[in-house]
Formats: structure tokens, sequence, C-alpha cells
């Protein structure tokens, strides 16, 4: 994948499969501290230990009919290309967060893409699916929430 917004539209996908109903997207630009974050959390059935260690392997996937799912690992080596990390949180019922950081002016660092088309496509495409966007850079702040 060549840039975030890529990985955010495969994840957020993730989690409307996993059965959410708020996918909650964050980016951090902070030039300050020399990083970039982007978290995905939602609110779905979540993973048990044992499915959150083997969800970053590239082959492993829980879609029926496919042998690899790439996504979580692309990410994650992605993060290490960026002398960043990457992180899984989640429990049974309690959700899934991906959290991927990176050093921001790292020259393997992604480039975010085309954010705006992503939360469209996510949007037009899973109209029963509350999504929350914010985009932070310094002190700017942009925030979107489909239910207002």
């Amino acid at each position: 994948m060549k840039d975030l917004s890529l990985h955010i539209l495969d994840i957020a996908e993730n989690s409307i499969r996993a059965g959410a109903s708020i996918v909650e997207i964050l980016i951090v630009e902070d030039e300050k501290n020399d990083l970039l974050i982007v978290q995905i959390k939602d609110n779905g059935k979540g993973m048990d230990k044992e499915l959150k260690y083997k969800a970053a392997n590239p082959f492993f996937t829980t879609k029926s009919g496919k042998r690899i799912g790439l996504g979580l690992a692309l990410l994650s080596q992605a993060t290490k290309e960026a002398q960043g990390s990457f992180q899984i949180t989640s429990g049974p019922g309690a959700g899934t967060t991906v959290k991927a950081a990176f050093k921001y002016s790292h020259p393997d660092c992604k480039p975010l893409g085309n954010i705006t088309e992503t939360l469209e496509t996510l949007i037009a495409g899973n109209r029963d699916i509350d999504f929350i966007f914010e985009h932070r850079i310094g002190e700017n702040i942009t925030r979107f929430d489909t239910r207002e």
C-alpha cells in the first residue's frame, strides 16, 4: 500500500466485518515531537489473546476463502521501516484499537494519501456505521462525526 489512507480503509473495513457500529479514526501529526500517529478504534467483537497474536501475521486471515491477510502485517512493516511502533489492543467483546506510530521526518514514513476519499468510501458504503474522524496537526484539530 502506497499511502496510509489505504491502510486506514483496510483496517476500518476489518472493523466493520467484526461487527463494529462505531469506528473512530485518529490522525496526529506532531512535528514538534517528530511523530505521526494513525489510530483506528472500534466497538466490534474484539479478539482474544491468540487471535490478536495472529492478526499481524501475513499468512493468517479470518476472511473466508482467503489464505493470506496482508493489511495489518503491511502496516506493522511500514511502522518498522519508519522507526515507529505498532500495537493492537483488543479483548473479546471489548472492540479493537490499532495504533501505528511513525517517525514523522523519516524518509520511509508513508504519506497520508487521500484521507477525504477514504472517508467518503467508508461512509457511502456503510451508512449504518457511525464514523468519528479526528485529525490533529499541532494545535489545529479537524473533527467529523457522522452522528452529528
